[in-house]
């Protein structure tokens, strides 16, 4: 696989600065993959819709020559309780709208990049409640990042269905801090389920 520029946009599981772990899911990535360039489009807190930093203005700042884009996000859009929407929604005040909005302008201004959607593990209820001010799950997320990354043919990485489950007390407590962010074997198990994923896709 050569790979000449990644980018990795994302939230806290991606952002390198907020000093979480040693080594982050992208740095093993790049170690594995050798790209010539790499390119971390992070903010931690950072939602897809529009109110906390969101990812689809933040995917303007994609070098033209990126090759290779993996967006990490989601899981902000539930915890901190952003409008989930319905399937069809385009603006980027809810969560399918802006998803949508999201894939549709990285499709069409990067139209030669391999991009890949990855949402989050199961979370457990350490940083965020299991219901959100909606009185929605996790799983409802879950299934738009399902329905709109399949209406764009974009291949979609769900952790929420890997092994990995923060819900779970054994895996939360040897993969991650907090059952939302992964600890340095969190984050190495995640760069491998990435690295499989982008191998047969």
């Amino acid at each position: 696989m050569q790979i000449q520029h990644y980018c990795a946009l994302g939230d806290s599981i991606t952002d390198r600065r907020n000093q979480l772990v040693s080594k982050w899911y992208q740095d093993w990535l790049v170690e594995w993959w050798q790209p010539a360039k790499t390119s971390l489009l992070a903010v931690s807190g950072s939602t897809v819709c529009a109110e906390f930093d969101s990812m689809a203005a933040r995917s303007r700042m994609i070098p033209d020559d990126c090759d290779l884009l993996t967006i990490y996000g989601g899981i902000n859009d539930f915890g901190r309780s952003q409008p989930l929407g319905r399937f069809g929604d385009t603006l980027n005040t809810t969560f399918y709208g802006a998803l949508d909005q999201l894939l549709r302008s990285i499709l069409r201004e990067h139209p030669q990049t391999a991009v890949y959607f990855i949402s989050h593990v199961r979370i457990g209820t350490g940083f965020f409640p299991a219901t959100n001010q909606f009185g929605l799950q996790q799983a409802d997320y879950e299934q738009a990042i399902a329905q709109v990354t399949a209406a764009y043919a974009v291949p979609h990485l769900s952790l929420y269905h890997s092994w990995l489950n923060f819900a779970t007390p054994s895996l939360a407590e040897r993969y991650s801090l907090d059952t939302l962010h992964p600890n340095d074997a969190g984050q190495l198990a995640i760069a491998h389920l990435i690295d499989d994923f982008v191998k047969i896709h």
